[in-house]
């Protein structure tokens, strides 16, 4: 119990010139500097009344005057919080009053080294103003030490104290300097462990959060560049994909859960490494759907036409596993994908014991329900236009503008397509046929009837032919679950 009063005061001394706006790092400097120089009056004083007991009154009064100067220091950076005054008075006094005290005894032999102990004044700078403005001071410490020798013999002062009460000087300089320097090499050898430790503890971190998510030389960059991470929060443009089985529900119901388990996790490893394969992030998997992002964590300015090019990827992957599954009397079910680009807030959220790295925001969702809407469209991919405006070179064709769940104002839609794709006869008859559309001309109607009599599988185009004959016109189009 009799500790507490003492921690107490320690805690308040701490405390003193200490500012609510301080950094963690400003505090701890300003609480080492406190104690650095507390520590060192302490000191003072105890060299002092030594000298005084000898009779060297002058010599006595040196470190006397240190202490109060100390004092009257600490008391000055309480009131006015100036941390850089403070801190340069110490280091000044530090320096030069041990020299001061060499010169009043009469040299560096006659006062038995004293002036070593200027040398708190570099390591106190190397803890807290670092290594390059610790040299500064160590070479003036230097210079002292070496002006110190050259003046040796050659001062007007001198003492009357005995060789054997020297002697004792000698060894209390050497053993005060030395514990002093110990102590502040202890104090960087713990903050050096301490460093590799949570450096340790930060790689493992990263390893465990994103290692399930995004691929392993993204990971790898992570590590080596964790300041790229903001993981209180940003926001930034980013572009997604959500991908959906169709009846997979009804799938789960009437398979054998053995099989059913290894084929969906035979189809998430083919998706989830072709998202690898475009530095993608896998954002979560819910049941059979699949979100990614890309941008995050790490900003990529290509962000929107590696989406696309993830999206044309996984929907041709998809079809072959379906198909393969097919052959072996599974009904997998085709895979509905769609592709968003947008502004959100990327994070980390969760408990202590729970972190995941998400984003936040509108995006996201309307890429979840692009994805939706090719089950009434027809299609399996569909693009904003949002993600389509910032790739130059997209090959595809527009589906719509569809009026989305949420949404006030139709959103710009395409379906992605091949090089081989865009040079057929079909693809090139839709464009016209859609140009009608948007105009609302008069002949779209029986332009698409046309259509579709001829190329009987383009369910993109049949859809709009039934909006037509259902009464609607032109390319917005409005979803039956808006």
């Amino acid at each position: 119990m009799a500790n507490y009063p003492l921690k107490s005061f320690l805690v308040h001394i701490g405390d003193i010139g200490s500012d609510p706006s301080d950094s963690e790092e400003v505090s701890l400097q300003k609480t080492l500097l406190i104690y650095f120089a507390g520590s060192m009056a302490l000191m003072a004083l105890l060299w002092g009344l030594l000298y005084f007991y000898f009779g060297e009154t002058l010599a006595g009064s040196i470190p006397f005057s240190y202490a109060l100067i100390s004092i009257l220091s600490l008391i000055i950076f309480n009131r006015t919080k100036s941390f850089t005054i403070f801190l340069v008075s110490q280091l000044v006094f530090s320096l030069f009053l041990p020299f001061l005290l060499m010169i009043s005894l009469g040299g560096f032999a006659a006062s038995g080294a004293v002036v070593m102990w200027s040398l708190t004044s570099p390591l106190g700078a190397l803890v807290l103003k670092g290594r390059i403005e610790a040299m500064r001071w160590f070479i003036a410490f230097l210079a002292l030490v070496i002006i110190s020798a050259f003046l040796e013999g050659m001062y007007t002062y001198g003492n009357s104290l005995k060789e054997g009460v020297i002697n004792g000087f000698f060894a209390m300089n050497i053993i005060g300097t030395s514990l002093t320097s110990f102590i502040i090499v202890r104090y960087f050898v713990g903050e050096k462990n301490l460093a590799l430790t949570l450096l340790g503890k930060r790689n493992e971190w990263i390893k465990n959060v994103f290692s399930a998510y995004v691929s392993p030389n993204l990971v790898d960059h992570l590590i080596a560049n964790a300041s790229d991470l903001n993981l209180g929060g940003e926001r930034r443009e980013c572009s997604f994909i959500f991908t959906d089985l169709v009846g997979f529900t009804t799938l789960v119901e009437h398979s054998d859960p053995a099989t059913l388990v290894t084929s969906l996790n035979e189809y998430f490893e083919g998706m989830i490494a072709i998202v690898f394969q475009h530095e993608g992030t896998v954002s979560k998997i819910v049941g059979d759907a699949i979100a990614v992002m890309f941008s995050a964590p790490l900003v990529q300015e290509d962000h929107a036409s590696r989406a696309i090019a993830c999206a044309l990827d996984l929907d041709i992957y998809a079809q072959k596993f379906a198909a393969e599954k097919q052959k072996q009397g599974m009904d997998l079910g085709r895979t509905r994908i769609g592709v968003n680009t947008g502004s959100v807030i990327l994070c980390s959220i969760g408990g202590k014991n729970q972190l995941d790295y998400r984003a936040l925001g509108d995006a996201i969702n309307t890429a979840a329900r692009l994805e939706s809407a090719n089950k009434y469209l027809g299609t399996r991919v569909c693009i904003s236009e949002t993600t389509v405006s910032q790739c130059s070179n997209f090959l595809g064709r527009p589906i719509g503008s569809l009026l989305l769940k949420g949404k006030t104002k139709p959103v710009a839609t395409f379906e992605p397509l091949t090089q081989t794709d865009m040079e057929l006869e079909s693809t090139g008859e839709y464009l016209k046929v859609y140009k009608e559309m948007e105009q609302k001309s008069d002949h779209a109607l029986e332009a698409l009837k046309n259509l579709v009599k001829k190329y009987p599988n383009d369910k993109l185009a049949a859809r709009h032919l039934q909006r037509y004959i259902s009464g609607e016109t032109g390319s917005d189009v409005v979803l039956p679950w808006k």
